[in-house]
């Protein structure tokens, strides 16, 4: 395992896997290579030093041809957090499939709903920025087309795969049949006579509407488990997928941690019933006002199950910086405390050849400010 700054190096071989794992800035971003200089990319941030999607600057340093090489983009659902910038990616990608989730569980839709053949300008958070953008550049590529849509990800569906050597299978895991009807139910205001019916649709939250994704690449298999998280209700979350025969996928070799390592995704039978023993294992930090994501406790958890554990950042604030020194000095002066972002922005990458046993080994590299769990936990002793 090397630490390095940015100095990224080469491209994969053709015959070699990449899961790289990129944040904060303020988010997280994934992106696979899958052989063949073949690419996809899942989730979006920005890199806070260019302010450009994380994946483009990555794709420059190491000279990969996004228009060419990237051919599936995901957003695995549209927090803030996970699709800043993801539409400048998808535009850069003129050869990508976008996937999104089947699951719309938010109320700004609506209005990207009934307003989807004027296109005009939307109102809403970034999520609903990078959605209209998206359909905007659909349009443009399928302008016969009456209503130009993403593939919509949901539990045991295929979304991208590759027949040729070696052969590549995208597949979401989630969100649940209940999760994408009752998200569906709501947007159309549904609302049935019958109280003893309403009572029977779920309480779907956003993370319900995550798409959790298991990648095979030949006789490998990673999990993405995006921001799903632990639910009471056996049809929504991870119990939805553990409980199908057609979704819990064993066997995984690594796993992208979901929601930022915290309690409430964190899911026992995940580690025993579909990843092998000692996966490796990564997410991304949280930091907002008093919660910071994964704590120490979350790390020893998850260190409980696998070595081979990895933050892309250690979950502490920054201070507040500005170029202008009048700005920050005001700033400063007027708020008691100041911190938009977790402190520091790294990225863990794993490498592996297609043609190793799935017992073998990968390769980890950390560049920037990636931790390996182990050692956050011992500094924060």
């Amino acid at each position: 395992m090397a630490l390095l700054g940015n100095n990224w190096g080469t491209p994969p071989a053709p015959e070699e896997l990449e899961v790289s794992i990129f944040g904060p800035g303020f988010g997280e971003c994934v992106i696979i290579h899958f052989g063949n200089a073949q690419w996809g990319v899942v989730d979006s941030c920005l890199d806070p030093t260019s302010k450009r999607p994380a994946a483009l600057d990555y794709f420059q340093a190491i000279r990969v041809d996004v228009e060419q090489s990237v051919l599936c983009v995901v957003a695995t659902h549209w927090h803030d957090d996970h699709i800043d910038g993801i539409s400048s990616v998808f535009e850069a990608a003129k050869r990508a499939t976008i996937i999104c989730t089947a699951a719309v569980a938010t109320e700004q839709f609506n209005t990207i709903l009934a307003s989807w053949s004027a296109m005009q300008s939307l109102p809403g958070g970034s999520g609903v920025d990078e959605l209209h953008k998206i359909l905007v550049e659909l349009r443009a590529r399928k302008p016969n087309s009456r209503l130009p849509t993403p593939v919509l990800a949901s539990a045991s569906k295929t979304l991208w795969q590759r027949t040729e050597n070696p052969p590549v299978i995208v597949k979401s895991l989630s969100p649940s049949d209940a999760a994408v009807i009752a998200a569906t139910a709501r947007l159309a205001n549904f609302a049935p006579m019958a109280s003893k019916i309403r009572r029977r649709i779920p309480d779907v939250k956003p993370n319900d509407s995550s798409v959790v994704l298991c990648v095979t690449l030949g006789p490998h298999k990673v999990l993405l488990g995006a921001d799903l998280e632990v639910r009471s209700d056996p049809a929504l979350g991870w119990k939805a997928i553990l409980e199908s025969p057609l979704t819990a996928e064993a066997e995984q070799q690594g796993f992208k941690i979901p929601h930022h390592g915290s309690q409430n995704a964190h899911s026992a039978d995940v580690w025993t019933q579909m990843l092998r023993r000692s996966p490796w294992a990564a997410t991304t930090p949280f930091v907002s006002g008093s919660v910071k994501l994964p704590d120490v406790e979350d790390c020893r958890r998850i260190l409980r199950h696998t070595p081979h554990a990895y933050l892309t950042a250690p979950p502490r604030p920054s201070k507040f910086r500005d170029p202008n020194r009048t700005v920050e000095k005001t700033v400063n002066e007027v708020a008691r405390s100041v911190h938009v972002l977790p402190g520091r922005y790294g990225h863990v990458r794993m490498r592996k050849n297609v043609a190793a046993n799935v017992d073998a080994p990968w390769n980890f590299e950390l560049f920037g400010s990636a931790v390996t769990m182990q050692d956050f936990v011992n500094l924060s002793q």
